[in-house]
């Protein structure tokens, strides 16, 4: 599907991009983001996931750390080291919990550290956390 063919946000106006190499995650960000009126584009590699940044302007990027060819972290360095991307927000979504993992993240420049098995309150409130338009718009959602 081209950008041409691309359905415009509907309710909430917000367009993300979810980095991950795991289908159930994908569908599970799927299930919970669509019915809330947030545009959703996939990416399963570090490579697909700077291609589609550089073609698009994403509300967010929630990114898995684990990834085949480049990893999250230099995925998150290279959007955040982009003149047009810097200021998008992005979450990590990720099964390494440690202090040391934690701090890999925030020096690559990470926003949110979000841990895996993903909870739908956790990605509900790290959304909040990175766009207060959307905090504003949860209570109309039902999700506050």
């Amino acid at each position: 599907m081209n950008s041409s063919e691309q359905p415009e946000p509907a309710v909430t106006g917000i367009r993300v991009l979810v980095v991950d190499d795991s289908t159930v995650v994908r569908r599970l960000m799927d299930l919970t983001l669509t019915p809330l009126g947030v545009v959703i584009d996939f990416a399963d590699t570090g490579e697909g996931a700077l291609e589609l940044a550089k073609q698009r302007r994403y509300d967010l990027v929630f990114l898995d750390i684990m990834l085949p060819g480049i990893d999250g972290y230099r995925v998150c360095k290279g959007i955040k080291g982009d003149k047009a991307t810097k200021h998008t927000p992005v979450v990590m979504l990720t099964s390494k919990d440690t202090a040391f993992d934690k701090v890999r993240g925030i020096m690559a420049g990470t926003d949110v550290y979000l841990t895996k098995p993903l909870e739908r309150n956790a990605l509900l409130a790290a959304m909040g956390k990175c766009l207060p338009r959307w905090r504003n718009a949860l209570p109309a959602h039902g999700t506050a």
